[in-house]
């Protein structure tokens, strides 16, 4: 696992002011086209194929700003990412792809499940404040809603961390434990009661590069659904 320090603090003016790093030049990137697959029983894609952390966001980036959220936001967000995941022990590629899975990375998402699981990574216990509001959204409800899908916040529910702790490295067990609350079928992760019998794979696909317009014809027949 790799990381990186994106956020300094700095004292200006008798105020701590945050400043965040550049996205990186594009010649730097990992850039992929993935075509998509189907994963099927528990296979999962070796964390050595994902993309890299940087590589995944800024891949995205674009479409994050297409849908509403500010360079000032999408700053905010990457380090949150990175800041949360390392505290958890895990990759931010991973809760990257998460992320996007649940919520598209839109800042603003509105809560699901009939209001309860909000915020970028969809969890009980994210600030409710950007709920189908406007952009931006306040830095601190951003960070927050990071914190409470990676490492926790307090409430009870499903956090990364916490799958990580009871289903080790098993990245697709980890994330069947995050959409459903438990993996009833560790030999088929599409087992999902409740939760979405696509979500592994969905986000198998993100890690390794494919565009989410591309991911549709994951969800059918193709792939047995």
């Amino acid at each position: 696992m790799h990381h990186q320090i994106l956020a300094a603090s700095t004292l200006l003016l008798g105020a701590v002011t945050t400043i965040y790093a550049a996205p990186p030049p594009a010649s730097n990137l990992e850039t992929r086209n993935a075509s998509p697959q189907c994963w099927y029983g528990s296979d999962f894609p070796a964390e050595s194929d994902w993309l890299p952390f940087d590589s995944l966001f800024e891949k995205w980036r674009p479409q994050f700003q297409a849908q509403g959220d500010t360079p000032h936001e999408l700053d905010v967000m990457k380090d949150a990412l990175q800041s949360y995941a390392a505290q958890g022990g895990f990759g931010a590629a991973l809760a990257t792809a998460m992320m996007i899975q649940e919520s598209a990375g839109n800042t603003c998402r509105a809560c699901g499940d009939g209001g309860v699981s909000c915020g970028l990574l969809q969890v009980r216990g994210a600030p409710k404040d950007c709920d189908g509001k406007a952009h931006p959204c306040p830095d601190s409800s951003i960070r927050k809603a990071i914190e409470c899908g990676t490492v926790g916040c307090g409430v009870e529910g499903s956090n990364i961390k916490n799958c990580v702790a009871s289903r080790g490295r098993k990245w697709g067990e980890v994330l069947r434990c995050y959409n459903t609350g438990s993996v009833t079928d560790p030999s088929n992760l599409r087992v999902a009661s409740p939760g979405d019998p696509r979500y592994v794979h969905l986000v198998a696909n993100i890690l390794l590069g494919a565009d989410y317009a591309k991911l549709g014809e994951l969800g059918g027949a193709k792939c047995g659904f």
